[in-house]
């Protein structure tokens, strides 16, 4: 009998250590963490896009790439008006509006890669696509071919036209 009450014992003690465990981790999320209220937006939503993303205008050198948010892009189109727009989208989706001096190149055709290839390696780039998805495989792509200056815009084109960014329909 005492045996059976020590493993009883054994196996509540466990349970709780289970318990207190999880709590402890659940406990040390940070309940003002932005990341949920942006997932909630899925970049429909550009006011709210610009209020949660973090910005700083000074961050942006041409020498180093990265993501941008929204503003940042702005910023950077403003500032450097000799980056290299590429517009990653489908002809379709380009033809029915595209931030002003935005090449296209298509990331779904086969001629893709080559086309990367040729462009220069020392240019700086800003990539733009729908949603953030596309553009952010073209730059990952580009970096691996050699180019040093890339950048990404995170959200999509919705969000560049939200931040007040030129195009053209």
């Amino acid at each position: 009998m005492l045996r059976c009450q020590f493993l009883s014992m054994n196996y509540f003690l466990r349970y709780c250590l289970i318990i207190a465990l999880f709590f402890s981790v659940s406990c040390n999320q940070n309940p003002t963490d932005k990341s949920s209220e942006e997932d909630e937006n899925n970049g429909n939503n550009p006011e709210l896009s610009s209020k949660t993303e973090s910005y700083d205008p000074g961050i942006i050198s041409t020498q180093k790439g990265g993501n941008l948010t929204a503003l940042e892009v702005k910023d950077l189109i403003e500032e450097n008006r000799d980056v290299i727009i590429l517009d990653v989208r489908t002809p379709e989706e380009f033809k029915s509006g595209s931030v002003e001096n935005a090449i296209n190149l298509n990331i779904y055709s086969p001629n893709f890669i080559d086309e990367i290839k040729a462009l220069k390696r020392t240019e700086a780039y800003l990539l733009y696509c729908a949603v953030g998805g596309r553009s952010s495989t073209a730059s990952e792509l580009m970096k691996n071919e050699g180019f040093t200056s890339v950048f990404n815009s995170k959200k999509g084109f919705s969000d560049l036209k939200g931040v007040g960014i030129t195009t053209k329909e």
